[in-house]
């Protein structure tokens, strides 16, 4: 049997400790600053990422992989007879899935490469590929493990807070009234990656502590079985706020296994720094 080999974007939020122990391909997005491009995670780590993006007029630019970038990608992991599955970037957010379909008709890989549409973005996305890297470990061909992933990401819920309404706004998600008067109200949208894989408000809250508090109780309400599975956690350079949360749901649902990544250039240009997001599985849509 083949080997089945996983690959994804920089959007999807991964520890290195997590890339290396899965062997999973990351293949890093582009952010430009002024005309100069870098690439996500690569020349452009986080910390950096929200300096130049706290000290410019306006938002970076990011681009997604190129129809041509992604064939050359895929024919590089095909090359030894491997079976790929390719994880990307919802394509409510994104047209790299439109892409990476162009591109496996440029490689002939219908048979020996599968393109899934994540739906999601961040850690969401990086918990689907993390479950294709554990099937392949164990042994499962690329037509067994498409169907599996498929079903979680049918569960997957993705719920973020941002703790300004800067990035909102400049990326157009709210009007300039919006963001006046939600500052000066202290205003914290909640928001929720949607089953088309689109950003959608689900509620809004006075205070950054109390927009924590309502992640952790639409955990309660949309979460099932929250100690059998792998919750991730995605923040923009608010890390101590990512630990208590941790903390918080291994000890109110039990669960057992809690990954903590850092949110990069392509995802923290559109909500910026401060924000944090959990994913998780819950009843199917």
């Amino acid at each position: 049997m083949p080997k089945v080999k996983v690959i994804t974007d920089s959007t999807a939020d991964l520890p290195l400790e997590v890339v290396k122990r899965y062997g999973i391909i990351v293949l890093p997005m582009v952010t430009s600053f002024s005309g100069i491009d870098y690439r996500d995670g690569v020349d452009l780590k986080p910390p950096k990422f929200y300096k130049l993006l706290a000290d410019c007029s306006e938002l970076p630019h990011t681009s997604q992989h190129s129809p041509q970038f992604l064939a050359k990608a895929y024919q590089h992991a095909l090359a030894d007879g491997s079976e790929v599955i390719a994880l990307h970037l919802s394509s409510g957010l994104s047209g790299t899935v439109q892409n990476a379909r162009l591109a496996q008709e440029m490689v002939n890989g219908k048979t020996r490469l599968a393109i899934l549409d994540s739906l999601s973005a961040s850690m969401g996305q990086g918990l689907l590929a993390i479950r294709a890297a554990e099937l392949a470990e164990n042994g499962c061909s690329l037509q067994e493990i498409v169907p599996e992933v498929e079903m979680m990401r049918r569960k997957l819920c993705s719920i973020f807070m941002v703790d300004t309404l800067k990035y909102l706004l400049k990326g157009g998600r709210i009007n300039k009234v919006q963001a006046t008067v939600g500052s000066l109200l202290d205003i914290k949208p909640v928001l929720h990656i949607n089953p088309e894989g689109k950003i959608d408000q689900l509620d809004k809250v006075r205070g950054r502590r109390a927009a924590l508090r309502r992640l952790i109780s639409l955990i309660e309400e949309q979460g099932t079985d929250l100690a059998g599975q792998t919750v991730g956690i995605s923040h923009a350079l608010c890390q101590l706020d990512a630990e208590r949360v941790r903390d918080t749901i291994m000890e109110r649902f039990g669960a057992k296994k809690v990954i903590i990544g850092e949110i990069g250039a392509v995802i923290g240009t559109h909500v910026g720094q401060g924000t944090l997001a959990i994913f998780f599985q819950g009843k199917p849509k």
